[in-house]
């Protein structure tokens, strides 16, 4: 006994500093956020806090969302799998399904592994955080705050932070100019849509002050050094050919992580980058062991191969049904729309009421005034195949699926993503008619509820819209 109370003890120590020393892993998720900050080159937008984020750790030029739209992506990132591939592509499905093949929510291996998992929302972390997934799930966190854990326990923790997700959200301390403001170039340059921009920067930068002060209370409670902190959005921007499409606006998201000791300051990586990465890593940095079935990869396993192909989901989003997929290499990225019938300027009620430029684009194209390239959105339909020079045509307006001298490109990449789609998708179950119909109906409660917080009804013109919009957006 003298012998083994002495081991049993020191057993018992060294576990306990184990314990103690497993990094917390914190994500912080910003709701429909594009690369519009200052560490991504911006310079009309105020992201101090954010851009002293990708200081201290790494930054990645090139990640992407695997969905254009909240609860596909958010769905994708708990489990760190496709959308298809947890059966989880359409937009908040009331047909949800528990997972295939013993595919988990990641807040299982945490637990398993003695972590306390929590979501919270940045603005009163009290109250639960965004959750939005697609698919069946029991109880997936401990609470809503990590400060609710044993002492010394390590954490899982999200925050979810709202903006710069519509409405937006005024920052008085430091309005954007829209005048000033360089309104992206996959946009016709009008007022209205640079009063828009303007209000989504400012948005951005609130979404920067929650930013900041997640931060500071890391520092007050002394856990920084411990703590690995991811920030990303979960899908891209928030505008009209952005959110729910597969362009780049609709999947390129900031990432930036902080893990003190750990990884260099102010590092800017170039490899392409997927957010089902952000789970396997953020597994494997709190040392516990990858499921085999899981399609994310370890960005900082020692024999990790950068990616050589990034893929987009898009299926029914709200009433606006579809079904488009994408592959891209970094250099070419091809669309495949599988329902070219559905044009992209299809009703959504969501965009109508929450877009000026939804109803702008309308509006101009009846009067002739929406020049191209930009009214070839308002095309009847889409091309099957659509295949993009991102290096020379970063916004994604000449087509090259036709172009004889980038077939063997095209038949590479569709090539590519045939194979893919055929593993991705193999758990996949298409929504039934009735189900379809139960969707419709919910978005045209939720734009009739829209339309009447604005003092418009469901079938107001299009000008009263536009004159609403002005009135809102050309306020002193």
């Amino acid at each position: 006994m003298k012998v083994i109370i002495p081991i049993l003890l020191l057993g018992l120590t060294l576990l306990s500093c184990q314990r103690r020393e497993q990094p917390n892993v914190l994500w912080i998720i910003s709701d429909d956020l594009g690369v519009e900050l200052g560490c991504y080159g911006n310079t009309d937008v105020k992201t101090p806090f954010i851009d002293k984020l990708a200081t201290e750790g790494i930054r990645y030029e090139r990640a992407f969302a695997t969905a254009p739209i909240c609860s596909p992506s958010r769905s994708s990132l708990i489990t760190g799998m496709y959308p298809s591939s947890v059966n989880s592509q359409d937009h908040r499905t009331i047909a949800k399904t528990h997972p295939a093949d013993g595919i988990r929510p990641v807040t299982d291996y945490f637990r398993e592994a003695g972590y306390f998992c929590t979501n919270g929302n940045a603005k009163e972390m009290s109250k639960p955080g965004k959750e939005d997934y697609n698919f069946l799930t029991g109880n997936l966190y401990d609470a809503t705050d990590w400060s609710q854990r044993r002492p010394g326990q390590p954490f899982f923790a999200q925050v979810q932070i709202f903006q710069p997700h519509r409405p937006f959200t005024d920052d008085p301390e430091n309005p954007v100019c829209p005048d000033s403001i360089h309104l992206p170039a996959c946009y016709p340059d009008v007022p209205l849509l640079r009063a828009d921009w303007a209000k989504y920067l400012e948005s951005v930068q609130s979404a920067d002050k929650q930013v900041g002060a997640i931060l500071e209370r890391l520092d007050a409670e002394g856990l920084s050094d411990n703590t690995i902190v991811f920030f990303f959005g979960d899908n891209g921007r928030p505008h009209l050919r952005d959110k729910q499409f597969l362009y780049e606006g609709g999947l390129k998201v900031p990432l930036m992580i902080r893990w003190p000791g750990k990884l260099p300051k102010g590092k800017v990586y170039d490899q392409l980058v997927s957010l089902v990465d952000v789970t396997a890593t953020s597994l494997a940095a709190a040392g516990i062991p990858l499921p085999g079935y899981m399609q994310g990869r370890d960005l900082f396993g020692e024999n990790t191969s950068p990616r050589r192909y990034i893929f987009g989901f898009r299926q029914r989003s709200g009433e606006a049904d579809d079904d488009i997929r994408s592959v891209t290499d970094g250099k070419f990225k091809l669309i495949w729309n599988r329902m070219p019938e559905t044009p992209w300027m299809q009703m959504s009620g969501y965009k109508k009421s929450a877009y000026p430029a939804y109803t702008l684009y309308f509006q101009m194209y009846h009067e002739g005034k929406l020049e191209q390239p930009y009214a070839q959105f308002m095309a009847p339909q889409k091309p099957e195949v659509e295949l993009y020079d991102l290096e020379n045509d970063p916004d994604e307006f000449r087509n090259l699926a036709g172009d004889i001298a980038f077939e063997k490109i095209k038949q590479q990449l569709f090539t590519t993503l045939q194979d893919s789609l055929a593993v991705f998708e193999k758990n996949m179950i298409a929504e039934q008619p009735e189900v379809y119909e139960k969707a419709k109906e919910g978005a045209a409660v939720n734009f009739k509820k829209g339309m009447e917080r604005w003092g418009l009804n469901a079938a107001s013109s299009d000008e009263e819209i536009i004159q609403k919009w002005e009135s809102i957006l050309f306020q002193q």
